[in-house]
């Protein structure tokens, strides 16, 4: 065969091959739509879409930042800005289809502004840096007007005042407000987000898969907390708060103290009736009667109603001595931090004694 002859040969063997290929990656595009074809957001696609807005450099991504608490769609982003080492700058970037947080208001704790714009609200919330313990935290939240929520929570920079007036390597009403407002930074995003190829990506991207609550799972919060750890325990009866209560009681020999989460959309949310002593402090409900004290706590999607049951409850829990074991459990639970959420972490279930 001439050469003329087996380079025709082999050219057209090459088109048809080429023609395979293209027909197949037609069917791909077919099959999964345009790269800007609508698609469920996933946590990898919350994370690509940051990436891409704010030009990041990421050292490491975290898909499961809070260890006992779901986050559906949050990614922990750990990055360099550049000209610098090492990995101190941190971001939490986050999507809540339903809106379902309480905005952390002004406090002793948190300075706070909020403001309108692209069609929703901006809350900002920071504190300050503590010298030589802590460069200080900032949070940019958008409500969007169907009542999405989208955050991205910043860490690295020192934080000196408000963070609107400082040059941070990401700017609050540049950076920050562009990725909240882009149309892709949703809990349905682009096909292009969800198939985005991210180096550093962790193979296992399951880690954080919620799981309901039990109420194991409640009493080993409970205990975290500093509540008594004792063998007693028996789940609570939450049929008066309807479905997707959970509740569990210990019992110690002097009292016995009880935490029920009750769903936020629940027609029965504890309140302080009439017959109660109630006072407001640090957004937490404290009330008493005789023989009895009771706590009404927010969280991310649940009232929390804590009751302690003593007779030698008469009047307001405090730090007072004569409260003794009794008061320390009522203000542990109180005064406390636990998720006390209706949706669990795998990981942390699995770790949970049984009963």
């Amino acid at each position: 065969m001439s050469t003329r002859g087996y380079l025709l040969k082999n050219l057209a063997a090459g088109l048809v091959v080429l023609g395979v290929i293209s027909g197949v990656v037609a069917l791909v595009r077919w099959i999964s739509g345009p790269d800007d074809d609508p698609a469920p957001a996933t946590k990898r696609a919350i994370a690509a879409v940051a990436v891409d807005v704010l030009d990041l450099h990421p050292t490491s991504f975290n898909v499961n930042p809070s260890y006992d608490v779901p986050d559906p769609l949050g990614v922990e982003i750990r990055f360099r800005p550049p000209g610098e080492k090492g990995d101190s700058h941190y971001l939490h970037v986050g999507v809540d289809a339903a809106g379902t947080r309480d905005l952390e208001e002004c406090s002793e704790y948190y300075d706070c502004a909020e403001w309108d714009g692209h069609g929703g609200r901006f809350h900002l919330s920071w504190q300050e840096e503590e010298p030589e313990e802590d460069p200080g935290i900032l949070t940019l939240t958008f409500r969007t007007a169907a009542g999405e929520e989208r955050s991205v929570t910043y860490a690295g920079e020192q934080l000196t005042g408000d963070p609107r007036e400082q040059d941070l390597p990401l700017s609050v009403e540049g950076d920050l407000v562009r990725l909240l407002t882009d149309d892709r930074f949703s809990a349905t995003t682009t096909r292009a987000m969800v198939d985005a190829d991210l180096p550093k990506w962790p193979k296992d991207d399951t880690l954080g898969d919620p799981v309901p609550t039990t109420p194991e799972v409640v009493a080993q919060w409970m205990v975290e907390e500093g509540v008594r750890d004792v063998p007693q325990r028996r789940p609570v009866d939450t049929t008066a708060y309807g479905d997707g209560a959970v509740g569990i009681e210990l019992v110690a020999r002097d009292h016995t103290t009880s935490v029920v989460l009750v769903p936020k959309d629940s027609p029965s949310v504890p309140t302080c009736g009439p017959e109660w002593h109630c006072v407001t402090k640090r957004d937490v409900v404290r009330g008493w009667q005789q023989g009895v004290a009771i706590a009404i706590r927010h969280t991310a999607d649940a009232v929390a109603l804590v009751t302690v049951r003593a007779p030698s409850v008469d009047g307001p829990i405090g730090r007072r001595t004569r409260d003794g074991r009794v008061g320390q459990d009522y203000l542990a639970l109180a005064d406390g931090f636990a998720a006390f959420t209706l949706t669990t972490t795998k990981e942390f279930a699995a770790g949970v004694p049984a009963s």
